[in-house]
């Protein structure tokens, strides 16, 4: 069950990853500092389609990822509640893809999907933040857990910043996405590392 849920992990970054860089290649003057992730996968692009399909099989990985750590850490509330939170933002990025945003994302006179894309994943990533820091808290009192309380602290605050900056009327808007992204990835491979222990290391 470890190796089954740090491959999830992985590979749900790696797919996220691949599909951002080479989406961003494969479309005519993207910007990553200045557009969304979002805007590839978005109707009408020419990489929507392979984008919204990344977006899907990494948020599927990531959710069951999330679910799977569920189980393997030490059972209590806070934990249970913060990888549900987590687990919630795989979903995010899973529905993402279902629901795609207009043409470069444009909210002028949205779609139910383009609505749709924006609620989930906006709520997606709240989730996300807010359950770092509940698994970090939780992790904060245990022996081995002090570490990753460590790096929830840090992912946490940078995310929940960089949150706050996703705003189109701001012009690097693009550029605070991918620091959100970031952080909660590095967040997703402390964790996955600590699954890696055997069992009984990571409380």
């Amino acid at each position: 069950m470890r190796t089954i849920a740090f491959a999830c992990a992985l590979l749900s970054l790696l797919i996220q990853a691949g599909a951002a860089l080479a989406g961003g290649l494969a479309y005519p003057g993207y910007d990553h500092l200045r557009q969304y992730i979002s805007e590839l996968g978005a109707t009408g692009a020419n990489t929507g389609p392979a984008v919204s399909l990344a977006f899907m099989a990494s948020g599927a990985l990531l959710t069951g990822f999330w679910l799977m750590c569920a189980g393997l850490f030490p059972k209590s509330p806070p934990l249970l509640v913060g990888f549900g939170l987590n687990a919630l933002n795989g979903l995010g990025l899973f529905f993402g893809g279902v629901f795609r945003c207009d043409f470069q994302c444009s909210m002028a006179s949205p779609s139910k999907a383009a609505m749709l894309h924006e609620l989930l994943g906006g709520l997606g990533y709240l989730a996300g933040i807010i359950g770092v820091f509940v698994i970090g808290l939780a992790m904060r009192s245990r022996p081995a857990g002090r570490g990753l309380f460590n790096v929830a602290l840090g992912c946490g605050v940078l995310a929940a910043v960089a949150f706050g900056l996703l705003d189109p009327a701001i012009e690097f808007d693009g550029a605070a996405q991918r620091v959100v992204e970031l952080s909660l990835a590095v967040w997703t491979v402390a964790v996955a590392l600590c699954v890696r222990r055997p069992a009984g290391a990571v409380g």
